[in-house]
């Protein structure tokens, strides 16, 4: 349950995640904007982090962090622990949630939606005159006028935080935009996935080496 604050300050990621997968072309594709991680960082392993994200549906608030949970070892989704979110201090969560136990956080939200209008412009076939019925009749069937037309995309933008709870630091940053998303599904699962390579890329999540079952679990990460 989100609290009266909470509905009044955050943004509205049920309504804008339900407007942006309707009515959207077939076409999709997920682009990293833009991405940050800590240049001073070294390697420290999340051991129980803990999936955020920021909507007032507390439907899609479940799913989505459920989905994100799947993707981070040991990540518990917030729900479970935050039934009620208090947006107006946020030190004193962070305490409840190192409290508990948690050690990483990342939070994810819907930053923008914007529909995108496109001029695709017509094309047409102009040649010499044909002083023949047949050889003029071919040729105009063949290269009919195909007029332009207007295209609309829409792009999705969201922005992925990473914290270490015990310093309160940021440890990376990314934003992504998503064009014609099919299904709110399809975009978070796009949107991990490409935060999951970058954070590889990047050797912000480096491959772990267990010698123990115990060791697996955990999420080797870089901060301070």
């Amino acid at each position: 349950m989100i609290s009266r604050d909470a509905r009044s300050s955050f943004l509205h990621a049920a309504a804008a995640l339900a407007a942006a997968v309707a009515l959207t072309g077939c076409y999709h594709s997920t682009q990293m904007a833009a991405t940050w991680s800590d240049p001073s960082a070294r390697s420290l392993r999340f051991q129980h982090p803990i999936t955020v994200f920021v909507t007032t549906s507390e439907t899609m608030r479940r799913s989505v962090e459920d989905r994100m949970a799947s993707k981070f070892p040991n990540a518990t989704p917030a729900y479970r622990v935050l039934t009620t979110i208090d947006s107006t201090n946020g030190a004193q969560v962070r305490q409840q949630l190192a409290g508990m136990g948690f050690d990483g956080a990342i939070i994810m939200r819907v930053v923008d939606v914007t529909d995108k209008l496109t001029y695709v412009p017509g094309s047409y076939w102009y040649g010499g005159p044909y002083y023949s019925f047949a050889g003029y009749w071919g040729t105009a069937w063949g290269y009919p006028y195909d007029p332009g037309y207007v295209a609309q995309d829409r792009i999705v933008s969201m922005e992925t935080q990473i914290y270490a709870l015990a310093t309160d630091k940021l440890v990376y940053a990314a934003r992504s935009e998503t064009t014609n998303p099919r299904s709110v599904n399809k975009l978070i699962d796009s949107v991990l996935r490409h935060v999951m390579e970058e954070l590889q890329k990047g050797n912000v999540i480096v491959a772990a080496n267990c010698t123990a079952p115990t060791q697996c679990g955990s999420m080797p990460v870089t901060t301070r």
